[in-house]
């Protein structure tokens, strides 16, 4: 069914709807978006998890900062959530996190170490199978209930889940998101300023970057800042003593941070 989307009452139909970080992210990213209102179907195989960012996300909605209006509503089925979506949100994990931990651990007894092993090596690619046959069913579902709506994937791994959708489906209107290139863009963003004697770090859209390859495997063969080549003062910066170093266990843990990032993988595959 074919119709026009009203973007003051837009429905999402958001699978995996009790997340604890992309979901509420998007909760407040909605409530300061002054031009979109609607409601937000919330599906997830633990109910109580959405019942919970229910809550959450009506609370933010009625917040006196909150520049929109959003109805939150936690739904049992799948096809609930998705009946006449105008835009589907995924993302899951798929299967538990004792599996996870499982094939990470497989993988480190021979060698092979992953910090999170959700899209590379063989913990990468049990996890694109299982991810595979969820994201099947989800295509079906959403051609059966949604077929013009368009369709976001936070999911990891991001290729394969995204890929999946219109390889069963081809005539859905599908794209995936994620906030790797953002880390980088900030990264430049500091070198930047730190080289130009810019009095403040430019903002990350302010960074043109020319992006090659597939999610969490990406690289950048081109940055500026207006006509700056950025490439060129990195490879400045990484001369600098200390700048590419070996770093302890200790001293990586001590940052309390599972997303500390000391930059060194990047700078040295940059390097060669």
């Amino acid at each position: 069914m074919s119709r026009n989307m009203d973007p003051s009452n837009l429905k999402i139909a958001y699978i995996g709807g009790g997340s604890r970080m992309w979901a509420r992210t998007l909760m407040t990213d909605l409530a300061l978006e002054p031009d979109l209102s609607g409601r937000i179907e919330l599906y997830d195989i633990d109910f109580q998890a959405a019942k919970t960012n229910e809550t959450l996300g009506n609370w933010i909605s009625a917040r006196p900062e909150a520049r929109s209006h959003w109805q939150y509503t936690a739904v049992e089925t799948l096809p609930q959530a998705l009946q006449d979506a105008d835009f589907v949100i995924i993302s899951i994990q798929p299967g538990p996190f004792a599996t996870m931990a499982h094939e990470i651990a497989v993988a480190e007894k021979y060698g092979m170490y992953f910090p999170v092993g959700d899209t590379a090596g063989v913990p990468g690619l049990m996890r694109g199978l299982r991810s595979a046959i969820t994201f099947a069913g989800f295509a079906q579902e959403i051609a059966a209930h949604c077929p013009d709506a368009w369709v976001i994937n936070y999911t990891n791994p991001m290729t394969i889940c995204t890929r999946t959708l219109t390889k069963v489906v081809p005539e859905l209107k599908v794209f995936g998101c994620c906030h790797e290139v953002f880390g980088t863009q900030h990264i430049l963003a500091e070198l930047a300023q730190s080289y130009l004697d810019l009095p403040a770090k430019p903002g990350r859209d302010e960074i043109r970057v020319n992006v090659l390859g597939i999610n969490h495997f990406t690289w950048i063969d081109a940055a500026h800042y207006r006509r700056v080549d950025l490439l060129e003062l990195l490879r400045e910066h990484i001369q600098k003593p200390g700048v590419l170093r070996p770093y302890t266990r200790q001293e990586v843990e001590a940052q309390n941070n599972y997303f500390y990032d000391a930059r060194q993988i990047k700078f040295e595959l940059f390097k060669r």
